[in-house]
């Protein structure tokens, strides 16, 4: 409630800015409109590509069409619900696990989306503070912005390194032993730690491929921000060009923020003072800020809502997307001869479970009835957090 009427209350007070503004929203280029509607749905695209390669390294295959179909959906339950993002990761969770992925797979699909997102815009945003220099709020942070943007680089090194070098592991070991023995749950900490680790070390993509999936988590905010470019030229304003990525960045890290759904009025609020403090009128601020929320905010709720009832009515039907029969196994299926191959879309139920011997036939045939019977499920979550 604070939050609303501090919102009515910005609202008010620059009543004949936001009048104005809509007056300019009337006079809007449509043809950057239209390059600002497909950047946004090319970074939804983009966000789904990537975690359609984090699967593919796991050995899952997701159609693309279904994979944008979760992004969008999951987007829209993470912008537009309180506690959105907890939301989002559960039912992305549910898809992924219905399309074959284990769950320690479908788990680190979500986990090293967010984090190769993080990571990606405070990269942005490290890179924007040096281009705008030293004009501006941040100028003073350019290597505090540096500093964040490298942690996760120095993070990704010492993982390498202990993974290669037993004599690192054998100083983590007794280093965390020697912990262990004088706080108690330093040991359970260290066991669930250690489990993590060797569940995430099942998926290797190489470092070719972890560029690629870091590339895509770039594109993704990048395709976004140039939707930001867009709706400035649509109106007609003046592109505050040095500064537009850190003032990109920033907006981003203040959404992250969990204050409300979606980042209402955190977006707004920042994204204006930041367009204002790099020389924007404020007229024109406000107007870009408003384009810019409707094609990336307001626009996109809809479309991911339809695609998450698309979702659930046809799995609820049985019309696809059912439970994956191998989803809780952690072997492979073995696919006998004489069945045809599967399409993209559609699932097998061998009866009983193939892959399985035949002391582990009636755990497959349980999990296949509780799969069938289950309810439809419970990530685009772009959000950096």
């Amino acid at each position: 409630m604070v939050i609303i009427g501090l919102a009515l209350w910005g609202t008010y007070e620059h009543r004949s800015e936001i009048s104005s503004a809509g007056g300019m929203l009337g006079r809007v280029r449509v043809a950057w409109l239209l390059v600002a509607i497909g950047a946004e749905l090319a970074s939804m695209a983009v966000f789904a590509r990537l975690q359609r390669w984090l699967l593919r390294a796991g050995g899952v295959q997701v159609p693309s069409v279904s994979m944008v179909e979760i992004t969008l959906a999951g987007n829209a339950l993470s912008t537009t619900l309180p506690g959105g993002a907890a939301w989002s990761a559960t039912w992305v969770f549910e898809q992924l696990r219905r399309r074959g992925a284990q769950k320690t797979l479908a788990g680190w699909v979500i986990l090293v989306a967010g984090a190769l997102s993080s990571f990606a815009i405070f990269v942005i945003l490290a890179g924007g503070a040096w281009v705008a220099g030293s004009r501006g709020p941040v100028s003073s942070l350019r290597w505090l912005a540096a500093a964040l943007a490298a942690i996760p680089l120095a993070v990704s090194a010492g993982y390498v390194l202990a993974r290669r070098s037993h004599r690192v592991q054998r100083l983590l070991s007794s280093t965390w032993g020697a912990i262990a023995r004088h706080v108690p749950p330093a040991a359970a900490l260290g066991r669930l730690v250690r489990k993590t680790i060797n569940d995430l070390g099942l998926v290797h993509p190489g470092a070719l491929g972890w560029a690629e999936a870091f590339g895509l988590a770039m594109a993704n905010w990048l395709f976004d921000c140039l939707a930001l470019l867009a709706c400035t030229e649509a109106l007609g304003v003046p592109v505050p060009w040095r500064a537009l990525l850190v003032i990109y960045g920033l907006t981003q890290v203040a959404a992250s923020l969990p204050i409300t759904p979606g980042g209402i009025g955190v977006v707004e609020g920042s994204l204006t003072a930041l367009l204002i403090a790099y020389g924007t009128r404020p007229t024109d601020a406000v107007a870009v800020v408003l384009l810019y929320r409707i094609v990336s905010f307001w626009g996109l709720a809809p479309i991911g809502w339809t695609a998450w009832a698309g979702l659930e009515l046809a799995a609820r039907h049985g019309l696809r997307h059912t439970a994956h029969p191998w989803a809780d196994h952690e072997h492979g299926p073995e696919v006998p001869p004489e069945h045809p191959p599967l399409a993209p879309d559609r699932v097998m139920h061998p009866s009983p479970c193939m892959g399985c011997g035949d002391g582990a036939s009636a755990a497959g045939d349980d999990t296949l009835a509780g799969a069938a019977s289950a309810p439809a499920g419970s990530e685009r979550s772009r959000s950096p957090s």
